[in-house]
Order: structure tokens, then C-alpha cells, then sequence
């Protein structure tokens, strides 16, 4: 899905370039104007911009859900039983 049609980027290049930026610095800035300067783009018009915005969004969303998943957490039916303290012998 092409997502700023001044300078042809596309959904992906967007996603690619916030990767880019927190690989460099966790850190990083993720407004569109540094998402731009990662893909070498200047914005024209910037009637994309709130849509760039709304991709980080779902992205940072993405990762939040990945980061409370009990598999990534370590944490399966048997610690939350011991943290309930309901843990069985």
C-alpha cells in the first residue's frame, strides 16, 4: 500500500525505516520527519504524515503485545500459580 504518494513510499518502507532507527538507537525518534530523513525523503505536502504516525502506532502496539506474551515473559501456568500462591507440591 503505497502510503505518501509525493515520494512513492510505500507501508513497508515505512516499517523498514522505523527498524532501521531503533536497530541504530533503541531510543530513536519515530516522528514521520525522522522517518522521512531514514528513507533520504523530504516530506511535500505532509498529508501522509498522520498516517506514518498511525503505522508507528500499530508497530509500537505490535511490539507491546509481543513483549506481554506469556512466552517471551517466562511465564507459564506454574509461576502464576506460585505468584498467586496457589502453587502445587
Amino acid at each position: 500500500m503505497i502510503v505518501c504518494h509525493c515520494n512513492i513510499i510505500k507501508r513497508n518502507d515505512i516499517r523498514e525505516a522505523v527498524h532501521a532507527i531503533l536497530a541504530a538507537d533503541p531510543s530513536g525518534r519515530l516522528e514521520p520527519q525522522y522517518i522521512y530523513r531514514e528513507l533520504q525523503k523530504r516530506g511535500r505536502c505532509c498529508s501522509c504524515f498522520p498516517l506514518v504516525a498511525s503505522i508507528v502506532d500499530e508497530m509500537l502496539a505490535e511490539a507491546m503485545t509481543l513483549v506481554d506474551s506469556p512466552a517471551l515473559s517466562g511465564s507459564t501456568a506454574s509461576t502464576k500459580r506460585v505468584a498467586a500462591g496457589t502453587s502445587r507440591g
